[in-house]
């Protein structure tokens, strides 16, 4: 985080494109999230990466701030695409971060060109609802770390998420036990959240890419499209959460023919 508080970001130009695409990961991520789109969306889009508060370059930096809301997450990113100067963006957003970039959309909708959607989180199940009300206590009890090794494993069962479980611990232990308790404290209230984004109407074309095995999320995420006329839905199969991560090779053709559909 620089000193007057911008995030801190990452870009990759392409000089015969003036489109950008801003990644934004979620929690326990930073912008080594995005490493496997980096070479393939980079050959034909301007990258925008982001790090956010607490994460990856962030870490231990963001004392300045008491709590989070996603509203709060938002505005920091537009900080920078102002600071860029970027008039319009491309936004893609994994897992947590896909609930900053409908927000990201919420705050200034005429400067989002698209919003693509890996490992969506737009509703919670009976389950998640459970977890998120009790998560800052069963946090306290077991330890913020251990609470994210948890959910890892609760969100990604099987063997074959295996390297995206990995890399989502990984990432998180740069996480001071503040900024779990800061980021954990964004569930209190999750479930209102994402029911006013859920039913928010807009016009921007929307790409949902879920892995078929994504239990507790492809659900919701195909009542999504169902919902939105300007949504459409990528199930990739024999895949959990983190597609971008488990199937990059495909999650980055499936987003290049969405971006190319809908750029200006």
């Amino acid at each position: 985080m620089s000193e007057n508080g911008r995030l801190y970001f990452e870009t990759y130009q392409n000089d015969s494109n003036t489109e950008w695409v801003l990644f934004v990961h979620g929690a326990g991520g930073s912008t080594r999230t995005w490493k496997r789109q980096v070479e393939d969306i980079g050959a034909q889009y301007n990258l925008l990466i982001i790090d956010l508060p607490g994460h990856g370059k962030n870490a231990g930096h963001s004392h300045i701030y008491p709590d989070y809301t996603f509203e709060f997450l938002a505005n920091k990113i537009w900080e920078v695409v102002d600071y860029l100067k970027i008039p319009s963006i491309h936004i893609v957003g994994i897992s947590l971060g896909t609930i900053i970039c409908l927000e990201i959309r919420e705050v200034r909708p005429q400067s989002v060109l698209s919003v693509i959607m890996p490992g969506a989180i737009v509703r919670l199940n009976t389950k998640l609802k459970v977890l998120a009300n009790l998560s800052l206590a069963i946090a306290k009890v077991i330890g913020y770390a251990n609470f994210y090794k948890m959910s890892a494993r609760i969100m990604m069962p099987r063997n074959n998420h295996k390297k995206s479980r990995d890399v989502f611990i990984k990432e998180s232990k740069a996480l001071t036990t503040d900024e779990f308790r800061k980021w954990t404290a964004l569930y209190y209230g999750l479930n209102k959240t994402l029911d006013q984004l859920f039913k928010a109407k807009s016009d921007i074309p929307h790409l949902l890419v879920m892995g078929d095995q994504d239990h507790l999320f492809l659900h919701p995420a195909q009542k999504y499209a169902d919902l939105h006329d300007n949504a459409s839905i990528h199930v990739v199969p024999k895949c959990g959460h983190v597609v971008s991560i488990e199937k990059a090779a495909i999650f980055n053709e499936v987003c290049l023919k969405f971006l190319n559909r809908t750029g200006c």
